[in-house]
C-alpha cells in the first residue's frame, strides 16, 4: 500500500513537471509575465509626465524688453506669452514692454504653459478713462484698471469701517473720478478701505462718484 502511495505521489510530480515545462505553460507565463511589466512601465512613464507637467518655473523679467526679445524669452520657460494691450509710456522705446507691463509679474513660480500678458509701448498716445472702482477689492480695481490699459502704482490703506475695499484714487497726486479720460499707461495711485474696528458704519466708501476732481495732472476735455 505504500508503495502504491509512493508512485502515485511520484506520477503528480512527474505530471506537474511536464505541465510547467509544456509549450501551454510557457506561453501564458510569458504573457502574465509580460503583462506585469508593462504595467510597471507605463506607470513609471505616467509619473514621468505627471511630475514634469507640475514642474513650476520662475516668470522671466521682460520689462524693457522689445516684444520678440520677450516671447523668445517666455518661450524658452515654457510659458505662453500673450499680447493684452498697447500703452504709451514715455520711460521705454516704442515696441518695448513697459514697466509692470506683465502678468505675473517677474520672479512668480508658475505651472509650465501658464500664461505670461504682456503690454507694450504704442507709437502714439491712445485714450482711456478712468473706470469705476466704487466698492470693488484691491484684485478687482487692478483687473479694472488693466482692462483700460492703465498701471496700478502705489496702494495705501486707510483705517475705516470696510475692509480691502476701494476708497480714492490719485494720479500724480491729484484725485480722480470714475469716467475721467487720461491716457493709457497712466499709473494711477490707490487708496484702500482697511477695517478698524473702533470705527462706526457711518464712513462712505469714498467721493470718488461726485465727479470733483483737482484739477492739476487730468487731462482737459478740449484736449480731445
Amino acid at each position: 500500500m505504500a508503495q502504491e502511495n509512493t508512485n502515485s505521489f511520484k506520477d503528480k510530480l512527474k505530471a506537474w513537471g511536464k505541465f510547467f515545462i509544456s509549450a501551454y505553460f510557457i506561453k501564458n507565463f510569458c504573457i502574465w509575465l509580460g503583462s506585469i511589466l508593462l504595467f510597471f512601465v507605463l506607470v513609471f512613464l505616467a509619473l514621468r509626465v505627471y511630475t514634469r507637467h507640475s514642474q513650476e518655473v520662475s516668470v522671466p523679467s521682460v520689462e524693457g524688453m522689445t516684444l520678440e526679445q520677450a516671447q523668445k524669452l517666455i518661450l524658452e520657460r515654457k510659458l505662453e506669452p500673450v499680447i493684452s494691450d498697447s500703452v504709451y509710456n514715455s520711460s521705454v522705446a516704442p515696441g518695448t514692454i513697459i514697466p509692470g507691463g506683465q502678468i505675473p509679474r517677474a520672479g512668480y513660480s508658475v505651472k509650465e504653459g501658464r500664461k505670461v500678458f504682456l503690454t507694450y509701448k504704442t507709437w502714439s498716445k491712445e485714450i482711456t478713462e478712468m473706470p469705476d472702482l466704487n466698492g470693488r477689492s484691491l484684485v478687482d480695481c487692478q483687473e479694472q484698471l488693466r482692462l483700460r490699459g492703465l498701471l496700478l502704482g502705489n496702494v495705501k490703506k486707510e483705517k475705516g469701517s470696510h475692509n480691502d475695499l476701494f476708497k480714492e484714487a490719485r494720479i500724480n497726486g491729484a484725485k480722480i473720478s470714475k469716467g475721467k479720460k487720461l491716457y493709457k499707461g497712466d499709473v494711477i495711485d490707490l487708496i484702500m478701505w482697511e477695517k478698524d474696528d473702533n470705527s462706526d458704519d457711518s464712513d462712505s466708501f469714498s467721493d470718488y462718484n461726485s465727479g470733483a476732481d483737482t484739477e492739476d495732472n487730468i487731462i482737459e476735455e478740449d484736449e480731445f
